[in-house]
């Protein structure tokens, strides 16, 4: 059984985009070694994604071949008349809690929940998600899509690795304590 786990970045003051979305912030870093940060070896461990609409929208939108080819991705939306235009991408209009259990009892291979701040937040509402893999972007970006969109309850989390890399990036990756 997969575990679902949030793999995002986020700028030090809380936030995964700018206003508009944009996450030019992140294609722009300083990093001279081109460090991955992790997502290849991360990427490695998932079959399934779980997005928002918007995210999907935004990567489509970047002009490049879908980058999850040959993993099943779950686009949530209530418009049932959205229809996904990549491989093995499905509508999905489920509750965070119906679609969680589902996946987990049909994955072999970890879920990643790709966000942006609404799906987050629904998720860690619901308190569904297992891990956290969070990436610390040194960067201020004074305003923004915040990672989570509305007060959470109450959880506690262990820290099992930390990672610093020469862009000056942090990666801490937590798992849900019973």
């Amino acid at each position: 059984m997969g575990k679902l786990i949030l793999f995002i970045a986020t700028s030090l003051d809380g936030y995964i985009a700018r206003p508009d979305g944009g996450i030019d912030w992140l294609e722009n870093m300083y990093n001279p070694d081109q460090i991955d940060h992790g997502y290849e070896s991360f990427i490695g461990t998932v079959e399934t994604l779980i997005m928002g609409r918007t995210t999907y929208d935004k990567i489509r939108g970047m002009g490049i071949e879908w980058p999850y080819t040959g993993k099943r991705t779950y686009v949530l939306s209530s418009n049932d008349k959205f229809s996904p235009s990549t491989p093995e991408t499905y509508l999905c209009s489920e509750s965070p809690a119906s679609l969680t259990a589902r996946l987990k009892s049909e994955c072999n291979g970890n879920i990643w929940l790709v966000g942006g701040g609404i799906t987050c937040s629904s998720f860690f509402t619901g308190q569904l998600v297992d891990e956290i893999i969070l990436t610390i972007i040194p960067v201020i970006l004074g305003e923004g899509i915040p990672l989570f969109d509305r007060k959470l309850p109450f959880s506690s989390w262990k820290l099992i690795r930390s990672e610093t890399f020469s862009s000056g990036a942090v990666s801490l990756h937590y798992r849900i304590q019973p």
